[in-house]
């Protein structure tokens, strides 16, 4: 009967212990979260057929334990641990990138660690001639992270570089040049959704200031004419 107890007891045991092993607890996941923090990411500018510039993304140190999603792709771990995604990823924007639990392992496909990079911005104006000669032009950073609009605007902020070169001055070529009228559009534009509110507000006090005033010399007419009556 003693040994009956033991037996009952480790076939209970068994079941548990096994079980215990497929779990994802908060140490195997911390363990896969301290490998996803040692991946490194790394861009390169490239250029399609038609000369439009577009950043490959190289993945490093990623182990078969960790699994990439982007993009709808799910990205297993290779031999060397880098690997380089399939998408073309456009300049001046950060992306996001999401590891998982890789397969066969038992936090499989679960969240565990996310990484960003964030992309400068091609600038195609560098490439132009007259950037050989004036390489110091702030547009012809090959990183000016804002947008040119045309040729011609890139030639005529050119001619005020070289003007400021013959008089020894200073240009700021992102100077707002803008109205206060302008500036106050445009915050009104870009904080519409606390704007707008306090706009109904005021209209809607004035609108009704202005019918209590409408009223108020209606009836002061209408006593005026029954005491004319009187």
């Amino acid at each position: 009967m003693k040994y009956l107890k033991y037996l009952v007891l480790l076939l209970l045991l068994v079941p548990f212990n096994v079980n215990a092993a497929n779990i994802c607890n908060a140490s195997r996941h911390n363990a896969l979260k301290a490998k996803a923090y040692k991946i490194d990411l790394s861009y390169e500018l490239k250029f399609d057929e038609e000369h439009n510039p577009y950043f490959e993304i190289t993945v490093m140190n990623m182990t078969d334990e960790l699994m990439l999603k982007f993009a709808g792709v799910t990205y297993k771990a290779s031999e060397t641990g880098m690997f380089v995604l399939d998408d073309k990823l456009e300049g001046g924007n950060t992306y996001k990138f999401n590891f998982y639990g890789g397969y066969g392992n038992v936090c499989v496909e679960q969240f565990v660690y996310s990484k960003s990079i964030k992309l400068p911005k091609y600038n195609i104006y560098s490439e132009r001639e007259e950037c050989i000669e004036y390489e110091d032009f702030p547009l012809c950073n090959k990183w000016y992270p804002k947008e040119i609009g045309s040729d011609n605007d890139f030639l005529e902020a050119l001619e005020i570089y070289k003007d400021s070169l013959v008089d020894n001055k200073p240009v700021d070529l992102d100077k707002d040049d803008s109205t206060f009228f302008e500036k106050v559009i445009d915050f009104y534009l870009n904080h519409i959704i606390l704007t707008l509110p306090l706009t109904i507000i005021i209209v809607g006090g004035f609108i009704y200031l202005i019918i209590k005033k409408i009223v108020n010399k209606k009836k002061r007419v209408k006593i005026n004419k029954e005491e004319f009556k009187l």
